[in-house]
């Protein structure tokens, strides 16, 4: 578990102006969505309340055992999904906040505290990119970088998703930079069938 000291300050998105819906920007083509060829199955969590699509073939889940963490600012693991070849991986986590958040206080702002709180937990994380956007009738924080992976250069993109009340969850999709393109349908794919039932959390 990780305390994730920007997520202290967040509240204080919540004193900010909201961000107009005009302003709100879209996913670039690839960055979210569904990928209609791809065939994919079903992972929920042991009482059903997560759930999200992965591909069929090639890639190997790992649930985590644990159950949600409700001291705020600290991170529980929820699954890994990693790519047999291990060219990409994508981890999911929850954290609860020390204050809900309503769609209205995704802003810039928040974006930037997202992008801040990658900056804290990875030092080699360079040509941050968040933006907030709306997307399956949410808003989400996408951030897209570049870092420096265990094999080699490695793109990321962490997808911030605000589940109502206090709880937040981030998607992480890594992929050697040679190979981001090719997951990149992927890591779209699972971040749209991401849900969370209402009131639920692991």
């Amino acid at each position: 578990m990780r305390t994730v000291r920007s997520l202290v300050v967040a509240t204080a998105v919540i004193a900010t102006p909201p961000l107009a819906a005009q302003d709100l920007g879209t996913p670039a083509p690839g960055e979210y969505g569904r990928a209609a060829k791809l065939e994919v199955q079903a992972f929920e969590t042991g009482n059903k309340q997560i759930r999200l699509e992965y591909p069929k073939k090639d890639w190997d889940v790992a649930p985590a055992n644990g159950a949600p963490v409700s001291v705020p600012g600290v991170t529980w693991p929820i699954v890994s999904i990693v790519q047999k070849k291990h060219d990409a991986a994508i981890v999911v986590e929850g954290v609860r906040l020390h204050q809900p958040l309503a769609q209205d206080d995704i802003t810039d702002l928040f974006g930037e505290l997202e992008a801040s709180a990658i900056r804290e937990r990875q030092s080699l994380a360079k040509d941050l990119q968040p933006k907030v956007v709306q997307a399956g009738g949410r808003r989400i924080v996408i951030v897209t970088y570049n870092r420096q992976g265990a094999a080699g250069a490695e793109r990321v993109r962490q997808y911030t998703i605000p589940a109502g009340g206090a709880d937040l969850y981030r998607l992480t999709c890594s992929a050697a930079t040679a190979q981001f393109a090719r997951y990149e349908p992927v890591f779209a794919h699972v971040a749209a069938s991401f849900t969370v039932a209402a009131g639920g959390t692991q």
